[in-house]
């Protein structure tokens, strides 16, 4: 016996968040192998914030330039030097949503056939969701036109060719990144530079060099906006990890019988290197190495995943839709600490 349409809507809300455990089916949805940015990012290295404004946060660009060396009964100078900047990140919304007609087969038959109908919805909406989450946070927006995508990673780490740390804002972006002037405070930069191989003598003795200069120590203990406490990440696609996996073989004199015993096993000062899938349609082979003290996604708290009840879609009175909401954005607080090697 089918249940009435009174009862579908809440036979829905009961089970679409838990049903995904229920039931076996094979997931073809997408053609990436892994969600990168939804596994390490979105799931483990989220800053909430409260309310919808901008979030802010402090940088001291330098310091007072009082010191000096002084003579006895030396007149005294004085001069106030304001070296405070604020950084601001808006944040954006991202929908995802899915549909049901409560006259459909399965909804009439009741029990596991419903449970089976909304797991696929909800499982196509929540990849949906992902696979966009995905794109944008390995992407860039084109300009400060675009106000609706959230700035992803290669906004916040700009490629540069030149070694070291380069002083310049997103193509697009003349108010820099979180609203600070790369041309007016040199040192909101990130860390940068090209290569030519996937090779000790270059890619590698760039990116020791790189961990080197991030590695930043104030000379004072006091507050850091710290976004987590999770350190270090590095990312790049399968064309450089398959160098690197090969070189690290070179270096090992007893491999054994195994001819790829180094795949996953590629670590660099004991962080390990990551397969970004996404990041495969770089042709610049691009290695991010990230400090994730310093960047997360922000979201705004209680809307990081908000799943809405099913409701009537208006002039389709049997037809009832479910979405999830995200309000969040990519934020970074120290550039400094952040860098990226490429293939021009």
């Amino acid at each position: 016996m089918g249940l009435a349409f009174s009862q579908i809507d809440d036979a829905v809300l009961l089970t679409q968040e838990t049903l995904i455990k229920r039931g076996a089916f094979i997931d073809m949805q997408t053609n990436l192998q892994d969600f990168v940015a939804v596994r390490e990012m979105w799931k483990g290295r989220q800053k909430k914030f409260a309310g919808g404004e901008d979030w802010q946060f402090a940088v001291q660009m330098d310091h007072n330039h009082s010191a000096k060396s002084v003579a006895l009964f030396e007149t005294d100078g004085s001069a106030v030097t304001d070296t405070m900047v604020m950084g601001k990140v808006s944040p954006r919304h991202v929908n995802a949503h899915y549909i049901y007609d409560l006259r459909e087969p399965d909804f009439q038959r009741g029990g596991t056939s419903i449970v089976d109908l909304v797991q696929t919805r909800y499982s196509g909406m929540i990849v949906s969701l992902y696979t966009l989450l995905e794109q944008l946070l390995w992407s860039k927006p084109t300009d400060s036109t675009n106000i609706k995508d959230p700035a992803g990673i290669p906004f916040w780490i700009i490629k540069n060719s030149s070694l070291g740390f380069n002083a310049e804002n997103p193509s697009g972006f003349a108010a820099g990144r979180a609203n600070i002037d790369s041309g007016t405070y040199g040192r909101w930069a990130n860390y940068s530079g090209s290569y030519a191989a996937v090779a000790k003598e270059d890619l590698i003795r760039k990116m020791r060099k790189a961990s080197r200069m991030t590695n930043f120590r104030s000379p004072l203990t006091h507050a850091v906006p710290d976004l987590s406490a999770i350190g270090n990440g590095i990312y790049t696609n399968d064309a450089v990890l398959g160098l690197l996996e090969e070189e690290l073989e070179k270096q090992n004199m007893n491999l054994g019988n195994d001819i790829a015993s180094k795949d996953g096993a590629t670590v660099f000062k004991g962080t390990p290197v990551v397969y970004v899938p996404y990041l495969d349609a770089d042709t610049q082979n691009p290695v991010y190495m990230i400090d994730w003290r310093y960047m997360a996604i922000g979201v705004m708290e209680g809307w990081e995943n908000n799943t809405t009840a099913p409701y009537m879609v208006p002039d389709k009175h049997n037809v009832r839709r479910v979405d999830v909401d995200c309000t969040l954005n990519m934020v970074c607080t120290d550039l400094r600490r952040q860098a990226v090697f490429y293939k021009p």
